[in-house]
């Protein structure tokens, strides 16, 4: 503490010996014996230039401390709903949508053969400086689609005849809804189809226009 800066803790009876003014200016947030919960202190200061900078940071504290305690409450309150929905428990449909996709997609990787980008790229007879290449550009163009395997994409291998896109893959794609996914493909592509008398969509691809006009009907939307 500087030792122009004197400072005085100032008790309930203390405060009733200030003057009139003084008390008013203290108003209610004075602490008084049956409610001594707010503290208060007197700060002197013997340069006048400094007393003025004291008073005017002391009238704008309580503000400031206002504005503090409403930020930490915001903050704290936010930590605890992350901790909360944390450990809330999840609907139990939900869990069990979560394990049957799950179930579906392990089922997929191990019965449909796939290709990585690097795969591709040896089968397509082309020297690209990336290896991803020409997978992802074909991704890119619309002529493939992937599924994706801890952060890696992985190719269904009946896309490619002779180390390329099949070209009614690129048309099969463009009639199915823009918003499916990758797996949400996938599992179109290898599941029954009523339009194909319940064959699956990889298995018909020697009927291109079949394939292609059922992957027109999932895009149109249902009558009734």
């Amino acid at each position: 503490m500087s030792e122009r800066l004197s400072l005085i803790d100032l008790t309930p009876d203390d405060i009733e010996l200030l003057p009139d003014k003084l008390r008013r200016w203290l108003g209610d947030s004075s602490p008084s014996k049956d409610s001594p919960f707010c503290a208060w202190l007197l700060v002197g200061e013997r340069a006048e230039g400094r007393a003025e900078l004291l008073e005017r940071a002391l009238e704008v504290l309580p503000s400031l401390a206002a504005e503090r305690r409403s930020r930490l409450s915001e903050a704290n309150i936010e930590k605890i709903l992350d901790v909360i929905l944390s450990d809330a428990p999840r609907h139990r449909v939900e869990n069990e949508l979560e394990i049957d996709n799950a179930r579906l997609r392990s089922r997929y990787l191990q019965e449909t053969p796939l290709l990585t980008g690097a795969e591709v790229r040896a089968a397509s007879g082309l020297n690209p400086r990336n290896k991803s290449e020409p997978a992802s550009r074909w991704k890119r163009e619309g002529r493939l689609f992937a599924v994706r395997r801890s952060g890696i994409d992985h190719y269904p291998a009946f896309q490619f005849a002779d180390g390329a896109p099949r070209p009614v893959i690129k048309e099969i794609l463009a009639a199915l809804p823009e918003e499916m996914t990758g797996w949400q493909i996938a599992m179109w592509f290898a599941s029954g189809n009523g339009w194909l008398e319940g064959d699956e969509p990889q298995e018909s691809l020697s009927d291109p226009e079949a394939v292609v006009d059922a992957a027109r009907r999932l895009a149109d939307p249902a009558l009734g």
